[in-house]
């Protein structure tokens, strides 16, 4: 009989599983993982499930989250390649809960912990896969800078062999701060190549930008996700917020991403921050306005490096 019962809530859970993960409500997908955890409390799927659901409230979210970590060790709970990427997974929303809650050492050390088990198991497709995620990556970095460890970031990024968004933007805040007198010289560089790998993510870190819709790209939303994470790293200084203002919105006039009444404020606000002189001359020089030809443009002709 007892044979019975749990085949039978293990067909349920299947369908419950199903369930959630094709729904589009939150709400609804929260109820499903509750239902779940009723007939199976270890369930991991539905406890990420429970958790993904309830970030107003980090501090029962890490509970959730460290119940899971743990069920991974049940036997029977998941085949062997699930657990790899539950491992990673668990591990990376426990370092980012940590950082919510200003508790920056433990968050490293989960960052670090998915960081060197993927290192020691690269040539593992699945788990290299992870290990490139531009958000794992984003997070790792991200915790750097909030314990402002400038060296660290830059002989990471030396060592890493992906050019990733966090790296390309702890590396430009590092090096603005390791410079000193010579900071926006060594820094624009550094800046065009961050927009390089996803020019629209500073519009949405300044406000410019608003919410990707449901009908937008998924590229979108990883920008979007990327610039909710990283949005006050440019704010540490006035200086810095001032020069990179200065270098995305010139970008972005020049590139053609604003028109009208935006196109003659932020005009306003480039002149206000020094960029008015700058903007006219490389006005002058660029003709087409593909991203990419803007930001060889705007390197060759060594803009924002005074």
């Amino acid at each position: 009989m007892t044979k019975i019962k749990n085949q039978n809530n293990d067909e349920r859970i299947s369908q419950l599983l199903t369930m959630a993960w094709s729904t589009s409500s939150p709400a609804r997908e929260l109820a499903i993982a509750n239902q779940i955890l009723e007939l199976d409390p270890d369930n991991i799927e539905a406890l990420i499930i429970k958790a993904d659901q309830i970030e107003e409230n980090q501090s029962l979210r890490l509970e959730i989250l460290q119940h899971a970590l743990k069920a991974l060790d049940k036997p029977g709970n998941c085949d062997p390649e699930e657990k790899i990427l539950l491992f990673i997974s668990i591990n990376h929303r426990i370092a980012y809960v940590f950082m919510a809650l200003g508790e920056l050492d433990k968050a490293f050390e989960h960052c670090e912990t998915v960081i060197k088990f993927c290192e020691e198991n690269s040539e593992d497709e699945y788990i290299k896969s992870e290990y490139d995620d531009t958000m794992m990556k984003a997070l790792f970095y991200r915790v750097l800078i909030e314990r402002r460890d400038w060296q660290r970031i830059l002989s990471e990024a030396m060592r890493d062999t992906k050019n990733t968004l966090g790296r390309a933007y702890a590396k430009l805040i590092a090096a603005w701060f390791l410079s000193g007198e010579n900071s926006k010289k060594i820094c624009a560089p550094l800046l065009w190549d961050a927009l390089s790998i996803a020019p629209d993510v500073p519009f949405y870190i300044l406000g410019y930008f608003e919410e990707p819709d449901e009908d937008s790209e998924p590229e979108a939303f990883e920008d979007f996700n990327f610039a909710l994470m990283y949005y006050d790293t440019v704010a540490v200084t006035d200086e810095l917020f001032n020069w990179f203002s200065r270098g995305v919105i010139l970008f972005g006039l020049l590139s053609g991403r604003f028109e009208g009444k935006e196109l003659d404020y932020l005009v306003d606000v480039l002149d206000n921050l020094g960029g008015f002189d700058e903007y006219e001359k490389m006005k002058n020089i660029i003709v087409e306005t593909e991203d990419s030809l803007v930001l060889e443009a705007l390197a060759a002709h060594r803009c924002l490096t005074e």
